[in-house]
């Protein structure tokens, strides 16, 4: 992999910065990610397109592709905004304005259809681990217990727990240290969650959900997203390198290998826990890098695909609700056929109402609360 000829690139200035309007192509990266993440939760063992099966199982690794991006944008918008007025105070408040209400009004619904036809038991539902993602917790209840929430509904909760830990705690970091040393700590993470995960699997071999759901064990994805925007600002042509290339395809064929040697496309073998997640956070990084700095012709087609770009926009409605929306589309298509449970024709009813609640979500709520988010700017 080489970057684009100087002719087909964009000059360094053109490249846009992610702190500004918000950006097709990443909407479309976006779209990419939440697609795996819908791929992955249902996955069709039936029917006509039961032969992706093995390529549907690897969708868990968009949550990825979902936190290198955090990583870069997050990083990009405090990184231009540091030092100014109520700096810290407008990033939570317009973070809060984006995430708490579709997330709140999200475990409503998870409660509502928990219990459904029953009415709704508000109480058992939190003692159930509702507390602890109410709290933003969710992903230590899942390690102290050593598996996944009983109530199933709020399974993929947990990525979005690792992502307001990194919210809450990164801006301070931002602003006590020089950009310099900022990049110097963010390299320094991706080794660090590399060597906590190992150090987990050995300590713990038997307790898999740690390595995967702890935020300082995920880390190192949202640190080489914040490498990359620092990058972009302040050592622009470290990014035209070929080595970006070559990293990517040696991080691509040591994630491949993993996932080969195993013969496995989950994410809990024990090579997948330790290197593998560095390998394919690897690989999306560079994938960005080619995105965002290489302009690499093939990738902006790719993301500037009006589906792709529509998804990326709905993308955390969708996230939140689409396991929600499997059970409701399950339940009104009962009412009219008969669908083989976990097969194509239920996958794209599922699909179809996790579109349609997300957008619904959008459009009603989120895109309207966002309004409020210029009241406080951080530009």
């Amino acid at each position: 992999m080489t970057p684009p000829t100087a002719g087909s690139a964009a000059p360094a200035a053109a490249i846009p910065k992610p702190a500004g309007p918000r950006i097709s192509e990443l909407d479309g990266l976006r779209g990419i990610a939440i697609l795996m993440v819908l791929c992955f939760h249902y996955t069709p063992r039936s029917g006509p397109l039961s032969f992706l099966v093995n390529v549907f199982q690897l969708g868990w690794t968009g949550v990825d592709l979902f936190f290198v991006l955090s990583g870069y944008l997050i990083t990009g918008i405090l990184v231009d905004s540091v030092g100014r007025r109520a700096y810290y105070r407008n990033f939570i408040v317009r973070r809060c304005l984006r995430i708490f209400p579709a997330y709140y009004v999200s475990l409503i619904i998870c409660c509502i259809l928990t219990y459904y036809p029953s009415f709704p038991k508000w109480g058992e539902f939190l003692r159930l681990g509702g507390w602890w993602y109410v709290a933003y917790l969710g992903n230590v209840k899942v390690f102290l217990d050593v598996a996944f929430p009983p109530l199933a509904i709020l399974t993929p909760l947990w990525s979005l727990q690792v992502e307001e830990q990194f919210y809450l705690t990164f801006p301070l970091l931002v602003w006590a240290v020089r950009r310099k040393t900022l990049a110097q700590i963010l390299a320094v993470s991706v080794v660090a969650a590399l060597a906590l995960r190992i150090a987990l699997t050995v300590a713990v071999p038997r307790n898999m959900f740690g390595v995967y759901t702890l935020m300082p064990c995920r880390m190192d994805s949202l640190a080489m997203g914040g490498l990359i925007a620092i990058a972009q600002r302040d050592w622009p042509h470290w990014l035209k390198g070929r080595w970006i290339g070559w990293i990517t395809l040696l991080s691509a064929a040591t994630f491949a290998a993993v996932i080969l040697y195993y013969s496995n496309s989950d994410p809990w073998p024990v090579g997948m826990r330790t290197l593998g997640y560095t390998a394919l956070d690897l690989t999306f990084a560079g994938i960005l890098v080619m995105l965002m700095a290489w302009r690499h012709p093939l990738l902006l087609k790719l993301c500037r695909l009006r589906f792709l770009g529509w998804l990326g926009t709905i993308s955390y409605g969708l996230y939140l609700l689409h396991v929600p929306a499997e059970l409701i589309g399950r339940r009104l298509a009962a009412r009219l056929v008969t669908l083989t449970p976990s097969g194509s024709a239920e996958f794209f009813v599922s699909l179809s109402m996790a579109l349609a609640m997300a957008w619904l979500s959008w459009t009603l709520l989120e895109s309207r609360i966002l309004k409020l988010k210029d009241r406080f700017t951080v530009r």
